[in-house]
């Protein structure tokens, strides 16, 4: 999409989506009717329109959207030649209809595109207390950079199918102009407002941003084992489909094309997550549930590769034992390394450490010594290609308090309880610790952060840390980068992996501040 085309839609289309042949009631002035003719197939694309009834006169501007394996051709009824998008004076009720041809082939699933994607979460609540919005992934510079926002988190319902954990955020809450992503609010009569829409709107001005709903996580991944049983299964992945690839939302609410795809985030199968609620059978069952989803996802989308990615652990005792590494990968785009929280607020009296260091140190006082390199050769050996492989990046950190210098500033010692964090104790996010002015310290063996200011201990991911992460990306020929979450940035950090994607000479630069070992 061109800038003139992004400015135009930005300028004055209103968010509203005309799916094919719909027409709306006018409550005054005359009715837009819109419609989509696929010559050849089915499931070719949609129409924009700037609005759907006007009093006499006016300009309604209408876009035709094709999908991958289409494109446009001519428009028929009130509006005519080819010129996309176009403009219809309403002189009376209107019908437009647009044409749309074959480009060729069905897409064929996407080549790899080696250490380029750039995923990031985006947190349903945050629209509440942190009042992180849509419009805000456009502020920190993030829209620019992100190739997929995991949309966080769908649930499981108690008759085991896909459910809204947030109906209100999700597809209700009115968003004002000076909210909008786009500049335009959202009215009383529309039925999908909410997250959904403002994502909607920020694939029109970003289109290489994909979006995926992302099921589960830590919270709500305790129906996982039910739902993945054989007698579940099918029904089960057929209720997600549904819900968020065809956009059946609820009664009266729906949406197709907000989502590009599915994550499954089962925290753990096999094993203990927030609850014990696993059975032995999780780890084929996790396999075959992958399975069904990438069919199913097939069959919903012929023309047009849906994705399906998995979040999956770094520890060895969640791994390969509880999940079937080289079994799941055929079925999936790629896995989503959760690569951090080794060590945190469970640990409240330390030894304070490293909590996404990239490599091992040996002065680690910990059993497994965990590191981000450890995990991916793990992977790696156990059959995983590196192109299915993202590695995760926390935009937080953890901290302990009341900690001795010791011989290290702090590193590996003791700690007598957890410093407060904005949103719980030993957490806070990278955008706060930024502007705390403790001392940073950086470790060149394990290639990692820390701050501390002679007794409070913060691990994190600084710019230095990132960019280590992302020339690792590159050499190891990872997928690319995912990170927990956007709402923790100032863009920072989302400028820092821009900075390494456009020159991996940026990615080079050595650390500019004190570091252990190093003598400064």
């Amino acid at each position: 999409m061109t800038t003139l085309v992004r400015i135009m839609m930005a300028l004055v289309l209103s968010g509203l989506w005309v799916s094919s042949s719909t027409s709306h009631a006018a409550t005054s002035g005359f009715t837009l009717t819109t419609s989509a003719v696929c010559e050849g197939g089915t499931g070719c694309g949609n129409v924009w329109a700037s609005a759907t009834t006007c009093k006499r006169n006016c300009i309604i501007t209408v876009q035709a959207m094709p999908f991958d394996g289409w494109l446009f051709d001519h428009w028929g009824g009130g509006a005519t030649g080819n010129a996309n998008p176009t403009t219809v004076r309403m002189t009376s009720d209107t019908k437009v209809t647009a044409f749309f041809v074959k480009s060729g082939p069905p897409t064929p699933p996407p080549t790899p595109a080696i250490g380029h994607e750039v995923i990031g979460y985006f947190i349903q609540w945050g629209i509440y207390g942190r009042d992180y919005l849509v419009k805000d992934i456009v502020a920190t510079g993030a829209a620019q950079t992100l190739t997929v926002i995991n949309y966080a988190f769908a649930g499981i319902a108690d008759n085991l199918t896909c459910t809204s954990l947030d109906t209100f955020a999700d597809w209700g809450k009115s968003f004002a102009a000076s909210e909008s992503v786009d500049g335009v609010g959202d009215t009383a009569g529309q039925s999908l407002k909410g997250n959904f829409n403002q994502l909607r709107k920020l694939k029109a001005l970003y289109p290489q941003i994909r979006v995926v709903i992302s099921i589960g996580g830590w919270s709500d991944s305790a129906r996982f084992s039910d739902a993945a049983l054989p007698a579940n299964r099918v029904n089960f992945v057929q209720s997600c489909v549904d819900m968020f690839i065809k956009g059946q939302f609820a009664v009266g609410v729906s949406g197709a094309g907000v989502f590009d795809g599915i994550d499954i985030d089962w925290e753990y199968p096999g094993a203990c997550g927030a609850t014990c609620s696993f059975r032995t059978e999780d780890r084929t069952n996790f396999t075959l549930l992958l399975q069904e989803f990438r069919k199913q996802l097939d069959a919903a989308s012929p023309d047009r590769h849906l994705l399906l990615t998995a979040a999956t652990p770094v520890a060895s005792a969640y791994d390969d034992k509880m999940i079937d590494l080289s079994g799941i990968s055929p079925s999936i785009d790629w896995m989503n390394l959760m690569a951090y929280d080794f060590h945190g607020s469970w640990e409240p009296n330390g030894p304070t450490n490293h909590h996404a260091n990239l490599k091992p140190n040996t002065s680690d006082p910990s059993l497994q010594k965990l590191s981000v390199d450890g995990a991916v050769s793990g992977y790696i050996t156990k059959g995983v290609d590196p192109s299915k492989i993202a590695i995760g990046l926390p935009f937080y950190g953890h901290g302990w308090t009341r900690v001795p210098a010791g011989a290290s500033s702090g590193l590996y010692q003791g700690a007598g309880g957890l410093p407060r964090g904005t949103w719980e104790r030993g957490v806070d996010d990278y955008k706060v610790l930024k502007t705390k002015g403790y001392p940073e310290y950086w470790d060149d063996t394990a290639h990692a952060s820390w701050l501390y200011n002679g007794s409070t201990f913060w691990s994190f991911d600084s710019p230095q840390a990132v960019r280590n992460k992302m020339d690792y990306i590159a050499t190891r020929g990872l997928r690319g980068v995912m990170f927990w979450e956007l709402s923790g940035d100032d863009g920072t950090l989302v400028g820092t992996i821009a900075e390494c994607l456009a020159s991996s000479a940026n990615c080079q630069q050595p650390p500019l501040h004190r570091g252990l070992n190093r003598g400064r």
